[in-house]
């Protein structure tokens, strides 16, 4: 949906690192996900930087739930499949089952250059979401 990851050179990360960025990754990807099942706004967005509020606002994030939430159903479950530092964000990207559709690529984006690693891009991508 929103990119903010340039060319810079990726690195995977694992153990120890991977696992400092889960730390935070984690419950802010939950709440984003929580917020999308409750069509909660304010828990949706309620980690996100002054960019990604300007992109995905309330009005766009009702449109959204209309497509995605129309084709994959709700959240149910994820799993990490990948940790990434592209240098100035992180990235994380989960597959994830809805209620309509198993394997869904989740990636959501964390902004380094901020003291609380605030969401600074969000993608959702499947099969489904394909369809027209």
């Amino acid at each position: 949906m929103l990119s903010a990851c340039g060319g810079a050179q990726v690195v995977t990360l694992s153990g120890k690192e991977r696992d400092a960025v889960l730390t935070y990754s984690e419950p802010m990807t939950d709440n984003l996900l929580a917020g999308m099942n409750e069509a909660n706004y304010a828990r949706f967005a309620l980690n996100f930087d002054e960019q990604m509020k300007k992109a995905i606002t309330e009005k766009a994030f009702q449109d959204m739930l209309s497509s995605i939430g129309g084709k994959l159903g709700a959240y149910q479950t994820r799993e990490v499949s990948l940790v990434e530092d592209t240098g100035a964000y992180m990235r994380v990207t989960y597959t994830a089952k809805f209620a309509n559709e198993d394997g869904v690529t989740v990636r959501v984006v964390f902004n380094d250059g901020t003291p609380d690693h605030l969401i600074s891009g969000l993608w959702f991508d499947s099969p489904k979401l394909r369809q027209k």
